[in-house]
């Protein structure tokens, strides 16, 4: 669940399959094992202790200095069009003071309550079972500025916890309309590092893609996610998209050999009439419909994540063919 493109997370595959080839002390193949993949929590504590130190006058300078500096190279490469740098950092959380000092407690619970770590692990061990050619990367855990719950580099999985660490107490009056959507409860994080994690089993399409291949890419990734975590994390979406189905799908399939994507994904806050980013749900909706029509439920998991020929793939899974 990002506001970027696609194809970026796509890509994370082949970088990471290169970065484990020649990183010198590091094994020479892909991690397979879903119990070797480290989940790192050392920015969280952090964050807090740098946090509980910094003025309107110094901030931007300690959270460069004494946060982003020495973090892990998980939080370095949440850098890049997301935190970006200390003093927009500091602005991000100057504007949202309650909000960020009502979640500490939840975002330290990463590390507190071992159920968290247990149900990443338990999804990991999921998709081990039914995709035996799984990789399973680092996981960071990171606090951001409110623009991504979660991303993947070379490095591994980016997961930005303060986007999801909210409770029913947490003040949300500082959030714009987006942050107020999207921003969820503890509870969610593994079905994040689900989502997250499936994303990096599919590989890059070269060119420019349709609206329809960028849809069942995050579409795939949630129906997978779910799949392997047990829960969902595109719940606005999924209430408001089953109660527009039809019109949706209409509306869509219109626009789906198209490549501009900006009515049906990433769209941030820039959705004004209706939830943001629908185009998770369609895509979801196909390989759910694809899934339930296969007789190999085994293939139909690997064909999900290797999709090739979207529209070959919207035919064979019956979706909408009546419509």
């Amino acid at each position: 669940m990002d506001t970027s493109n696609w194809r970026g997370r796509g890509a994370f595959l082949v970088a990471f399959l290169a970065c484990m080839i020649a990183t010198p002390g590091r094994p020479a193949k892909p991690n397979q094992d879903p119990d070797a993949a480290r989940l790192i929590t050392s920015d969280i504590p952090n964050f807090w202790r740098v946090f509980d130190k910094v003025s309107l006058k110094d901030a931007a300078a300690l959270f460069q200095s004494e946060y982003i500096d020495p973090g892990t190279a998980g939080l370095h490469d949440f850098l890049k069009s997301r935190i970006q740098n200390g003093r927009v950092l500091a602005a991000t959380v100057s504007a949202r003071p309650r909000y960020y000092t009502a979640i500490r407690e939840s975002t330290l619970a990463v590390d507190r309550d071992p159920s968290i770590k247990e149900a990443i692990r338990t999804s990991f061990r999921r998709l081990k079972e039914i995709y035996p050619d799984a990789v399973f990367p680092d996981v960071y855990f990171v606090i951001g500025r409110m623009n991504s719950a979660g991303t993947v580099s070379s490095n591994g999985l980016l997961i930005g916890v303060e986007m999801n660490a909210r409770s029913e107490s947490t003040p949300v009056d500082e959030l714009n309309d987006w942050e107020r959507a999207v921003a969820g409860q503890i509870a969610n994080l593994p079905h994040i590092v689900a989502h997250e994690l499936i994303h990096i089993q599919q590989p890059s399409e070269s060119g420019k893609a349709t609206v329809l291949q960028q849809a069942l890419n995050e579409g795939g990734a949630d129906f997978m996610g779910e799949m392997i975590s047990g829960g969902i994390i595109n719940r606005i979406q999924r209430s408001y998209g089953d109660a527009h189905e039809q019109a949706l799908w209409a509306e869509f399939r219109k626009e789906m050999t198209g490549t501009d994507a900006s009515h049906w994904l990433y769209q941030g806050d820039k959705s004004k009439d209706r939830p943001a980013d629908l185009g998770y749900y369609i895509g979801y909706k196909i390989c759910e419909a694809f899934y339930r029509r296969a007789a190999d439920k085994r293939e139909a998991v690997r064909r999900i994540l290797h999709i090739t020929g979207s529209e070959a793939f919207l035919r064979e899974s019956g979706y909408g063919a009546g419509n």
